[in-house]
């Protein structure tokens, strides 16, 4: 199963804080940099912003609670 442009785009910009605050500072530039269609590129310009972090965050407390492991006594 392979994964689309547009979803792999959106797994890095949430995944990747670099990555995202270049798409925040200029999501034309970055979406169509990453090979996405005009119509991708024109829908991602809406994105929600304040969404798209607090997604981000989400997903980075979830990777750290799963990099944790409890102690054994």
């Amino acid at each position: 199963m392979s994964t689309s442009p547009l979803e792999a785009f959106l797994a890095r910009i949430y995944v990747d804080p670099q990555a995202r605050e270049r798409f925040l500072t200029n999501p034309t530039a970055e979406a169509s940099r990453a090979g996405l269609s005009p119509d991708e590129v024109e829908a991602l310009k809406e994105i929600d912003q304040v969404g798209l972090e607090l997604f981000a965050i989400s997903l980075e407390r979830k990777r750290q609670k799963q990099c944790v492991k409890p102690r054994v006594s």
